[in-house]
């Protein structure tokens, strides 16, 4: 049985556990039996299986699933996608659903691009529209509201076309530099700290003047963390615009038939970069390629991910998470792969997450009927830095790659595989065609054996896999996250601490040193292979993605890692080349967000802590945009 080590019990017992008493092994028995309920003929075997994989540390859940388990209103389910029509009736209803959901711990994904454009005229009232933009505004308030409220961060994900008229509004509302002026600096200021004494201010508005970039500097890392700053926000691109962007063309903006602007395609495209180069966001989500991959292309459109990307979902879906371990799996007589146990642990954990459906307690009826009509869920991988690092394959070579695609492509066909199985038990998806779902883009890469499969008996999910960051839950399991390379051989964990008997708090900070590479230096094994992820070159970054992407009939959740001083320019032009081979892409460059958590150490400073005493042993997830898996 696993044991996690002492960080990842404090972790587990603060997020996860029924309560502070509740051991790893109660906590699995707890999940399995209530996920177990789903079955009615073969409960005890199921509610056994389900405890073998998780207590082994084969197969973990989602974060939303330990939590919720055994409790009375407890939703399992991590983030849905509600959509937003272009209506008074139909602000409101978004908002309505965004607040239920919420009230649940759920995040909230939204395509705003239906909202018509902000001055074009509304018939009946002779008013003009305010804009996607504004619709935006009020959702984010909405999420501040609720933290206001004393519950937990709203997790948001709002996206935009690039072909709405709006784009430009939404891209400069959270990042635009050019609309700090010595005016606005002033009320920016004010309004930031209510009761700072007018001398204060005037030394700022001085040092302004005298420094221009250093308070806009300051004042941008504000801007961002205020302007919707509740939400991850997007750009909704296709293939399309690839193309436009290449070929030097505008993009025309229309509503109703008619031109309302048009600008240069590329003039939007450095817009994008620039920002999501200065500060994380936005992200790019290729809804063009989402669809084309789509398995239920004739019943539903995907409009939109999760606040951190891994699924596309159409209107009303909801993501359904779980990942295998994959450090877990590794023979330690030989270092290889298990491939065995990992279709093992594939099958069974395709069955937990199909039940997981049927045991939820969904927000909204809507959400209720469409993913039982789909039944679409998230099985992923987290521990592939570990595994590979393990097996002494580099995360950033070829060798290291091929193995990747290899484990991939096994757990795609066992997975579609274990899906057909519980589709001859209990039946396919309501809105299974068996001619059309084998149409979809996806299905074309199934192997014949498994189309075959699929025509014989159905499928019983719509999709299957996804790629999650699986933040706290890897830490939890004591492994690197989704298919992150390792963060750093150790790290320097900064947080806020109480002072004794005082009001005030301050910045403390702990040594952390990756479990992985404890084992490894005391075992004295080469360490060669431990690459981190700051050490990897941005186009090994996309490259390991893309591959990956090949394998996932959902999305991939993954950081692209930039050094703070990487060329703009140079990232541009890598984007452009690997984003129309991805459904989503995400940077973070180092630094970028002011403070950072957590910091990496060296291989050589990671040593010497563990030389010393006071360290603790636990893993650590690349940065994370979605929020929801805080550390």
């Amino acid at each position: 049985m696993y044991e996690p080590t002492d960080f990842a019990d404090t972790i587990f017992r603060q997020r996860y556990a029924l309560n502070h008493e509740e051991s790893w092994e109660q906590a699995c028995e707890r999940v399995a039996k209530h996920i177990s309920s789903a079955e009615n003929g073969n409960r005890d075997k199921w509610s056994n299986r389900f405890k073998e994989v998780m207590v082994t540390n084969r197969f973990i859940p989602g974060g939303r699933i330990w939590y919720g388990s055994g409790r009375l209103k407890g939703q399992l389910l991590n983030c849905f996608v509600v959509p937003a029509d272009d209506s008074r009736e139909g602000w409101g209803k978004t908002v309505s659903d965004m607040l239920v959901i919420s009230g649940t711990g759920g995040g909230v994904g939204i395509n705003f691009s239906p909202i018509r454009p902000r001055g074009t005229p509304i018939r009946g009232t002779g008013g003009q529209a305010t804009g996607a933009v504004s619709l935006m505004e009020v959702i984010n308030q909405t999420g501040e509201v609720i933290k206001a409220g004393g519950g937990r961060r709203t997790a948001l994900m709002q996206c935009l076309r690039y072909d709405h008229a709006d784009i430009m509004e939404f891209l400069s509302k959270k990042f635009n530099r050019c609309e700090l002026t010595e005016e606005n600096v002033s009320q920016l200021i004010m309004e930031t700290y209510p009761n700072l004494p007018k001398e204060a201010l005037d030394n700022i508005l001085e040092r302004y003047n005298e420094d221009v970039e250093s308070v806009i500097q300051t004042l941008v890392k504000y801007q961002l963390d205020q302007r919707l700053k509740n939400a991850n926000v997007s750009v909704l691109v296709d293939n399309e615009f690839f193309d436009k962007i290449k070929n030097d063309e505008d993009i025309v903006f229309e509503w109703n038939n008619k031109e309302v602007n048009r600008i240069p395609a590329k003039e939007v495209w450095d817009i994008i970069v620039y920002n999501s180069w200065e500060s994380g966001e936005p992200g790019i989500l290729n809804q063009g390629l989402a669809n084309e991959m789509n398995n239920i292309w004739y019943y539903k459109k995907l409009i939109s991910t999760n606040p951190c990307g891994e699924i596309w979902l159409e209107p009303y879906g909801c993501c359904d998470l779980g990942a295998i371990n994959l450090v877990s799996h590794i023979n330690p007589e030989t270092n290889e792969i298990d491939w065995d146990m990992l279709a093992d642990s594939v099958t069974v954990g395709v069955r937990f997450l199909d039940d997981v459906l049927d045991v939820n307690i969904y927000p909204l009826p809507e959400i209720e009927k469409n993913c039982q009509n789909v039944r679409r869920i998230g099985l992923g991988i987290m521990g592939l830095g570990h595994c590979l690092i393990k097996m002494g394959y580099r995360y950033d070579n070829t060798e290291g790659r091929k193995m990747v695609e290899k484990i991939m492509n096994y757990i795609k066909k066992r997975a579609y595989e274990a899906s057909t199985y519980i589709a001859a038990e209990k039946g396919p998806f309501p809105v299974f065609d068996t001619e059309k779902f084998l149409e979809s883009g996806f299905c074309k890469t199934l192997t014949k054996g498994i189309r075959a499969k699929i025509r014989e008996y159905g499928i019983r999910n719509c999709a299957l896999l996804t790629i999650a960051p699986t933040g706290t839950t890897s830490i939890v399991a004591g492994t690197s996250s989704g298919i992150e390379p390792v963060f750093s051989p150790g790290y320097k964990r900064r947080y806020y601490a109480d002072v004794e008997d005082s009001n005030e708090r301050q910045i403390e900070e702990e040594v952390v040193i990756d479990p992985l590479f404890q084992k490894l230096y005391e075992e004295g094994y080469d360490l060669s292979a431990f690459v981190s992820a700051h050490e990897i070159s941005v186009e090994d970054h996309l490259r390991m993605q893309i591959i990956v992407q090949k394998h996932i009939d959902n999305a991939v959740s993954k950081t692209i890692n930039l050094p703070q001083d990487y060329p703009v320019e140079k990232y541009g032009n890598l984007l452009l080349k690997y984003a129309p081979m991805c459904k989503g892409n995400t940077v973070y460059r180092s630094g970028s967000r002011g403070n950072e958590p957590l910091v990496p150490l060296s291989v050589e400073d990671a040593l010497t802590h563990l030389e010393s005493q006071g360290i603790l042993i636990g893993s650590a997830m690349s940065d994370c945009m979605g929020g929801i898996c805080e550390v």
